[in-house]
């Protein structure tokens, strides 16, 4: 496996593009209709051990070196951030609260696209 070359990177950014989101940004109204539904697709082991639910949360939710990562997912304190993120289009938190504001440049959006249109078929 070769490491990606600039002209990967270059149809990443197409991409990225395409889906509106632009250095991590989401569009303005995409969290007013769609929850974030990253913690159920998405888990991040850092180096340090830490694990976060997405790769800019700032705070960890448990440490690879200590605990199972099973545990983790299975955990309260991920469950919680699972409850706090389907609510985000109702508590609109992240464009008040500085803990949240990473939200607003998610890099999952195409992720939380995706189940989201998913989840919305399914329910119809």
């Amino acid at each position: 496996m070769s490491l990606p070359t600039k002209k990967d990177n270059q149809e990443i950014a197409i991409k990225e593009l395409d889906f509106d989101v632009v250095n991590g940004g989401v569009p303005a109204d995409f969290y007013s209709s769609n929850p974030c539904l990253v913690g159920y697709a998405y888990i991040r082991f850092q180096v340090s051990g830490n694990i976060v639910p997405c790769c800019i949360a700032k705070h960890p939710i448990g440490d690879a070196y200590k605990q199972d990562w099973r545990d983790i997912w299975h955990s309260g304190a991920y469950e919680n951030f699972r409850k706090k993120m389907a609510k985000i289009h109702i508590d609109r938190f992240h464009l008040s609260d500085p803990e949240w504001t990473f939200c607003q440049q998610c890099s999952h959006f195409e992720i939380n696209s995706e189940l989201n249109a998913t989840l919305k078929i399914k329910r119809d």
